[in-house]
């Protein structure tokens, strides 16, 4: 008894040590702050040298990713010249990037619409080919030297366009097209058909559950939320264009579904995944429409869009950003789309007038 009594004691004091250290480092500043710090908001801008070379066109991006701000990939997939729907940024110019890859081969017209990777030597950019008027889906794939044509021969046979690509990780990768969803495993891609007359337009996930936002290509105005868990793909909102109960391009932020419109609706998410569906708030609005958003984290998040449409969630609130460019006025009718940060640096391209906006 009395030796198992001067164990504990021993035990005890050992703790005590160990409690009064952790405090001891916790005055001292001394133990790691593991909590994101929210995005800066007062970027200096520029504008990026773009290298046409002797095509007289506009870099037109709508889906921007990159490893670093010295290495990021712009795909453009309605460019009226399929040698413009694939752009690279070295960290000094916007330069095409097209050639010596499966679109300047001669198997058919191929274009890309999206771009996402998990390194630099991974990157993945997501399209259609029409080969002899036969239309196809179309994967390709950066390995750090070369892209390569990685479409899989169960993802030729639908006859889709691939929009956009959703990724967690180099294993687990989603993209959103006309009426199919697929998504990549790290091995293979599966096929998921999604709706007839739907195109899958945003896709995002939270927990495990990936929720996939579709509209109609033909303009009819119904918007519909699809959620897929377990194997199991369920509708489970609506809306309409006139009600805007909810927008488009899906995002979460913690357990919350956001979408973006005229500004920004969101919505509650529980923790098996489900959402809210009478709970939809609009958090702000805007006088013209979002067109695209970029997480990079949970307190640092772009949504850019129509008219200079420019606005940052920094984990606290919305607020609204103006670029402003030594000696340049910025057109006040900008169509902003393609937008991508790595926390540090910012791009913002303005179709209409071919500029990328950097942030530094």
């Amino acid at each position: 008894m009395r030796r198992s009594g001067t164990i504990i004691f021993i035990l005890l004091i050992l703790i005590i040590k160990l409690i009064l250290v952790e405090y001891g480092c916790r005055e001292k500043g001394t133990v790691p702050d593991n909590t994101p710090k929210p995005g800066k908001r007062d970027y200096v801008w520029s504008i990026d040298s773009v290298d046409y070379g002797n095509l007289p066109s506009n870099i037109q991006l709508r889906s921007i990713w990159g490893s670093s701000a010295t290495d990021v990939w712009g795909a453009a997939g309605d460019a009226p010249d399929v040698r413009d729907c694939l752009w690279h940024y070295d960290g000094v110019k916007w330069s095409r990037a097209t050639a010596g890859t499966p679109i300047t081969e001669l198997t058919g017209n191929k274009t890309v619409y999206a771009v996402w990777g998990s390194a630099r030597n991974d990157v993945w950019a997501v399209g259609r080919k029409i080969n002899q008027g036969v239309l196809s889906a179309f994967l390709m794939r950066f390995d750090g030297a070369r892209w390569i044509d990685a479409t899989p021969s169960n993802v030729q046979a639908l006859n889709s366009i691939l929009y956009n690509v959703y990724g967690v990780s180099k294993n687990d990768i989603w993209v959103g097209g006309d009426e199919y969803a697929l998504h990549y495993n790290g091995s293979v891609w599966e096929t998921h058909k999604i709706a007839d007359s739907l195109t899958v337009v945003s896709l995002t996930r939270f927990q495990n559950s990936m929720y996939f936002h579709l509209g109609s290509p033909w303009g009819k105005d119904t918007i519909y939320i699809f959620m897929f868990k377990d194997s199991t793909l369920i509708i489970v909102d609506y809306t309409t264009l006139e009600h805007k109960k909810f927008g488009g391009g899906l995002f979460t932020t913690n357990s919350e579904l956001k979408t973006i419109t005229n500004g920004v609706i969101g919505t509650s998410l529980g923790l098996d995944g489900s959402i809210d569906t009478s709970g939809w708030r609009r958090e702000f609005t805007t006088v013209t429409s979002f067109r695209e958003r970029f997480v990079q984290g949970v307190k640092n998040l772009f949504a850019v869009g129509v008219w200079n449409l420019v606005y940052h969630y920094n984990g606290d609130d919305w607020k609204q950003i103006f670029i402003n460019v030594p000696n340049h006025a910025v057109d006040p009718h900008s169509d902003f789309w393609g937008v991508w940060t790595d926390g540090n640096e910012v791009f913002i391209c303005d179709c209409q007038n071919g500029i990328v906006y950097h942030g530094r």
